[in-house]
């Protein structure tokens, strides 16, 4: 799913992130630009590092579908 409409990220990219160990919105923005423009994609960012916070290399296994049902 595409998640930053504005540098066309989507989910599975930043959840990589995550696995590669991307800690918070900043280390996300940094290594593939989502969040870094108009910030409308950052809670969706938040949403997705809080899900894998104990786990990032369980990241994979993590969508934003799954984390949107589950606040």
């Amino acid at each position: 799913m595409l998640v930053c409409h504005c540098r066309a990220v989507n989910d599975r990219r930043i959840l990589d992130e995550i696995a590669r160990g991307a800690r918070d919105e900043f280390d996300v923005a940094a290594a593939c630009g989502a969040g870094s423009e108009c910030g409308g994609c950052v809670p969706a960012i938040t949403r997705l590092l809080a899900a894998c916070r104990d786990c990032p290399a369980a990241a994979a296994s993590v969508t934003l579908d799954a984390v949107a049902t589950h606040p």
